[in-house]
């Protein structure tokens, strides 16, 4: 798989590179952006981590010299002559230092459309290839991408897990359990109108019961921690790692893509991405973080849970927000 990463020598674009470099050795990646010199630089430093990666013990198997990819870099006019197996679009206008509130990232829509609108426009060249969103406002740039581009639906994919690994970190902490043993799937929107979806909600594989002032502390935790993090960190950090491990995490996914077809998606632990619904769930005309099957492809299916009255009444609302900037 080629990943071309456009905005690659940005801080989540150069930490998914990384990261891949790392979780993911066979994918080759492409740091396309406007600043050649600073995309060769990262591409450049993160070929040269590769070599540790792969002389460490018991790298030997994952590091084959024969199948391990390239990390290069390329400018915004040689995209197309990439032929990218999967676009990961993480450019962004940058952010005020005092970006670190609730609303920064309905703020940031105005900033990033005008980005979009250009890279679409470049993006028209290629034929339809699946496009992994990650700048803000994450689902109201994946459905400006759909409308643009008029590529099939299923090539559209916003990047949303952060939310689940924050939701199973406050949940843990709640339940006395380490947080890699929790699942809870995040559907709706990337922002304030996420819906933690508590009804399928497992520890270890079982059930749990969640009170409802528990959830309403977690669901806050969720929509608050990455704000604490950029005052802290600043802005321009971002949540640089969770976010490039879930990336990671959405490309391996693909890549294993014939072994997960065989697996029941509804008995599974899947995660959800923000895609364009037309008529799932009751919505269309807007992009919302959904369950999904993925393969190399994109989007494989959409799956609709039957979620309690309180996760439809979130879902709804999330849908009414973003709809409303669409329009």
């Amino acid at each position: 798989m080629h990943v071309a990463i456009i905005g690659g020598a940005s801080t989540i674009g150069s930490t998914v590179a990384y990261t891949l470099a790392g979780l993911a050795p066979t994918v080759d990646v492409s740091l396309v952006d406007i600043d050649e010199g600073a995309a060769w630089a990262h591409a450049t430093d993160v070929s040269h981590a590769g070599y540790h990666f792969a002389n460490a013990p018991g790298a030997s198997e994952r590091y084959d010299p024969d199948s391990v990819g390239t990390i290069d870099s390329a400018t915004p006019e040689e995209l197309p002559a990439l032929d990218p197996d999967l676009l990961l679009f993480n450019a962004a206008a940058p952010q005020p230092e005092d970006a670190t509130d609730r609303g920064a990232r309905e703020a940031e829509l105005e900033r990033n459309r005008k980005i979009v609108e250009d890279v679409a426009e470049g993006l028209t060249e290629l034929d339809p290839t699946p496009l992994l969103v990650v700048t803000n406002p994450i689902d109201r740039l994946v459905y400006h991408f759909y409308s643009l581009l008029e590529w099939p639906r299923h090539c559209f994919l916003g990047y949303s897990l952060s939310e689940t690994a924050r939701a199973a970190d406050a949940l843990a902490e709640g339940l006395g359990v380490h947080r890699n043993d929790v699942y809870c799937p995040m559907m709706g929107e990337h922002g304030e109108n996420v819906v933690p979806v508590f009804s399928r909600a497992r520890v270890a594989g079982e059930p749990v019961e969640i009170s409802a002032d528990e959830r309403a502390d977690v669901r806050e935790y969720v929509r608050e921690v990455p704000f604490e993090i950029a005052k802290e960190r600043g802005v321009d950090e971002t949540s640089r790692w969770v976010t490039s491990a879930g990336v990671t995490r959405v490309v391996r996914t693909m890549l294993a893509a014939d072994e997960q077809a065989t697996l029941d998606s509804d008995e599974t632990d899947s995660f959800c991405l923000s895609t364009p619904l037309a008529g799932e769930y009751g919505f269309e005309d807007v992009a919302l973080s959904v369950p999904v099957d993925l393969d190399t492809n994109g989007v494989a299916a959409i799956h609709e849970w039957e979620l309690t009255d309180e996760e439809t009444e979130q879902l709804t609302d999330a849908y009414d927000a973003v709809r409303a900037d669409l329009a």
